[in-house]
């Protein structure tokens, strides 16, 4: 008897995730998903359909005006599954059908977290089920408060239920046409949303190591040490800048911009109307994204972190240290390709975006790659007027930013055998 060979999990990842996408496709295109006498295209649908599934909250059309209460609710289910991804949703329903979780499955949820071996996967598993359970109804509960003074009461719960999922799956879908602009003086709004964003994004990694810590004593680990800095120098850096290069901003709004420009697409004010700097500002933190193992995107807070630490290491003559711990060489190389992979695409993508989009200029286009790339999902106000061809490409950039680089190269490249060592020989560099 032949033995099928299994695919390779990141190879599962990418076609469960396609999977997703061209079912919500398929719902979305319902008239049932519509308002009446609204058409949504094939086209589109696929857009918001791979936006929501790769969380990230680009739509060329107006959410809260083209889909119904069922429509609406097919995007929340795409957003939760997107934001949990497939692996979690596949080893989930494996583990309720069997009782356990067997060797393929283990490996397949390690892959889509980026964690080790070393990771038990029965309590990563349930951790992500439970921190998403209840930060999503906590969130919930208290966009209520806010929501309610203003809808009736089925309405506000819906509201508050879609916005608390859209947030923590770091989504950035809304249901106001302006996103939360009519609430930038609402800190309850506010704050919630940005706490929401910030649990999403920083992992579920990270969240167990320190419930471990908790209960058990366990060590925090580097990668939570690493996390957690980088995580809140960003958001005090971001702040910063965002207080004294967008015109008439506050500072609540300042600190929901910097939490929301790394890994969603809410926003409370016109981005449009930010000066270049605060637009710059914006990319360099879009880029960066959330954390491994989150719901957010970007080359993620630890990839910039080793990079940042291996240059200035090198630059002194040192082995990359961080916290009395030595990064080891492995996770440097990663780091490194991840962001130049990321860089290639762009780079890429913007020289097609600029040849389908003539009109726009660099800077929105730019703006709007990264932000696909990195499953943000701001826009300043190009993606409404995309092309055919422009659309395709932010869908790519969406798909490809969600499901990872890493994950797809993975997929098709073969094991490295073993071989003859050669000579070294030094190049010339710089």
């Amino acid at each position: 008897m032949i033995r099928r060979r299994k695919p390779r999990p990141g190879l599962t990842l990418a076609i469960g995730f396609m999977i997703i996408i061209a079912t919500g496709t398929m719902l979305l295109m319902l008239p049932v998903s519509h308002k009446d006498g609204v058409d949504v295209s094939l086209i589109d649908a696929l857009f918001i359909s791979t936006s929501a599934v790769c969380v990230t909250g680009l739509t060329p059309l107006d959410i809260s005006k083209t889909l119904s209460t069922f429509g609406s609710t097919v995007l929340m289910l795409l957003i939760q599954a997107g934001g949990l991804g497939y692996a979690v949703l596949a080893v989930f329903f494996i583990w309720i059908a069997n009782g356990r979780i067997d060797f393929y499955s283990g490996n397949l949820l390690r892959d889509s977290f980026g964690a080790d071996h070393r990771i038990n996967t029965g309590k990563l598993l349930r951790t992500a089920l439970l921190v998403t359970i209840v930060s999503e109804l906590a969130g919930a509960l208290l966009l209520f408060t806010s929501f309610s003074r203003h809808f009736e009461l089925p309405r506000a719960v819906y509201l508050s239920v879609f916005h608390s999922v859209s947030a923590f799956n770091n989504a950035g879908f809304d249901l106001f046409s302006t996103s939360l602009v009519s609430w930038n003086d609402d800190p309850v709004v506010l704050i919630t949303i940005a706490l929401l964003i910030i649990t999403g994004g920083i992992g579920f990694l990270l969240i167990g190591n320190l419930v471990g810590r908790v209960r058990n004593r366990n060590a925090i680990s580097l990668h939570t040490k690493i996390v957690v800095v980088s995580t809140l120098f960003l958001l005090a850096a971001g702040t910063l800048l965002f207080r004294f290069t967008v015109d008439g901003i506050d500072w609540k709004n300042a600190f929901f911009q910097s939490a929301t420009v790394r890994t969603a697409g809410f926003f409370s004010f016109d981005q449009a109307s930010m000066s270049h700097a605060a637009v710059l500002v914006s990319i360099l933190l879009m880029f960066i994204g959330a954390s491994p193992g989150g719901t957010g995107g970007g080359i993620k807070t630890t990839s910039a972190f080793a990079a940042i630490l291996a240059s200035f290491s090198l630059l002194l003559g040192r082995k990359p240290k961080a916290f009395g711990r030595e990064i080891e060489g492995d996770s440097i190389m990663k780091a490194f390709f991840v962001i130049t992979i990321a860089i290639t695409v762009l780079a890429l993508a913007l020289l097609l975006l600029t040849v389908f989009q003539p009109e726009a200029d660099l800077e929105t286009l730019l703006f709007e790659a990264v932000s696909a790339f990195a499953t943000v999902g701001l826009t300043l106000g190009i993606t409404p007027d995309l092309t055919l061809i422009s659309k395709i490409v932010i869908i790519a950039l969406m798909y490809l930013g969600r499901v990872g680089v890493m994950t797809i190269i993975a997929s098709f490249s073969r094991r490295m055998e073993p071989s003859v060592r050669l000579i070294e020989e030094k190049i010339l560099i710089g």
